[in-house]
Order: C-alpha cells, then structure tokens, then sequence
C-alpha cells in the first residue's frame, strides 16, 4: 500500500471531520492500526484542529456567566448526594459519553477550521481573479497591438521589405524592415538581436547614396511585433550597429545586421 497517497487523497481529513462513509471509516480505522505513518498523520490534523480552535476561540462575555448563576440561584433544584457504589455510572455509559464529547470537540474544531480555510480561499480566489483580469487586459491591449502591425505588414501594397542578415560581430543575428515608399515610414522587426548591455542601445540606419542616416535608436521591446523609427524619404538599403545609450550622428559601433532593399 502506498500510504502517502492514502494521505494525500484527503481520507484523514475526511474521517476525522466525520465527513466519510462507515466503510471508509471501518477501512480507516484499520489502517491507522496497521500502518503508523497514517496514525502519525491523524494525530497530526486532530492536532491542527485543535490548535485552529483554540487560536480562533471567542470568550463569552461576563454576563452570560452571570445570567447562568442567576438561573441556578431561581430554578435550582436539591438532590440528595447518595453514595458513590448507588450511583456509580456503567463503563458503557461512560464511554459513550466520552466519544459524545470528543465528537462534538471535532465536529466544532472542523467547522471552524472549514470556515477559516473557505475564507482563505475566498480571499485568495478574489486576488486571484483581480490578477487574471489585469493579465488578460494587458494579453487583450498587446494582441491588438501586434494585430495593427501585421494590418502595417500586410495590408498596405506600397510597403517594401529589407532581409538584414548578421554581420562578422553577431552572424546570427537577423532583423527586418518594412518601408512604405509613399508615406516613408518605417517599421522593424527585431527577429533575432542579442540583448545588449544596459549602457548600449541599438540604432537603425537607411543608407542612401552611399551615406547612412540616421532612423533612431531602440530599444528590444517583446510587448510590440514592430518598432516604428524615423521616416526615411529614400533608401537603398538599412542596417543596424550597436552604439552608445542615446545613438549617434554616424555609425561608430559594431554593425550587426545589413539588408538591402
């Protein structure tokens, strides 16, 4: 028999509440018998009960004791002391009643314990939802902004595409640029750029008559399929170096990706 699995399927809870059936109980009963590592773990939730009644027990208000007493004082009734061998309690009797109050201690503790926990759960599941609505808002924004890019991509017949493959510093490296030829705009898809260091910054050239103009640093942004850089009234071809954070006037740095048009 695997026993962490009989614990782990809840019959210890389940039985100890009273929640289970008198053959899960008989059956239950004879395996904390045989196998001490479920009694172990018997005695362990009793005592978690136990533990959760005592933390979460109110005290009765001073009156009640009182209203109580005044009670007794009104409606008590005298009756003779006899002897203990004329009222001594059968051992039957005995025992019920001590199973009767070890029911009830258990039936108590379990329900405020239930009560806790459906709280917690309560509480964690209001979290929970607050969480997966902003996740699902923000999927919901990002989705409809990459669905505008691929619209930029594919809707509009005037754009043209550079395949910019890596140079001698990264030759796996691999981007992308879209250029509309009548508005000028200019996206790019940053398909596989390593990430730079955070004092350097990518910057995007169009070359045109042999001379690079700047289209703009940027950064590696995964919440967008397309970055949008600088117009570029004409080129022949694009290419991306990596230059010092906040770009500059010419290339300097190392080139990493070169496309033409």
């Amino acid at each position: 028999m695997n026993t962490q699995e009989y614990i782990l399927s809840g019959i210890v809870e389940s039985c100890v509440l009273g929640l289970a059936s008198n053959e899960e109980r008989s059956e239950f009963e004879k395996i904390c018998a045989r196998y001490p590592e479920v009694l172990e773990a018997r005695i362990a939730f009793e005592l978690s009960l136990e533990k959760k009644a005592f933390e979460y027990a109110v005290t009765p208000p001073p009156t009640v004791k009182t209203n109580i007493l005044n009670r007794i004082g009104t409606a008590a009734k005298v009756i003779p002391i006899q002897k203990a061998s004329e009222t001594k309690p059968s051992s039957a009797a005995f025992g019920w009643l001590k199973y009767a109050v070890a029911a009830c201690l258990v039936l108590l503790a379990g329900s405020i314990y239930m009560n806790i926990s459906l709280s917690n759960k309560n509480k964690n599941l209001q979290a929970n939802n607050k969480t997966l609505q902003d996740n699902y808002k923000n999927s919901s924004e990002e989705l409809a902004a990459i669905k505008r890019d691929i619209q930029v991509i594919t809707g509009n017949p005037n754009i043209k595409m550079a395949s910019m493959k890596g140079q001698g510093i990264s030759p796996k490296s691999y981007a992308t640029v879209y250029w509309d030829t009548t508005s000028h705009d200019v996206y790019l898809l940053t398909n596989n750029l390593p990430i730079p260091a955070s004092d350097k910054q990518y910057q995007l050239w169009a070359i045109f008559n042999g001379t690079p103009v700047d289209l703009g640093v940027f950064d590696m942004k995964k919440e967008r399929l397309l970055i949008q850089a600088k117009n570029a009234q004409g080129a022949e071809a694009f290419a991306i170096t990596l230059e010092e954070r906040g770009g500059s006037p010419t290339p300097k740095g190392d080139m990493y990706v070169l496309g033409k048009l």
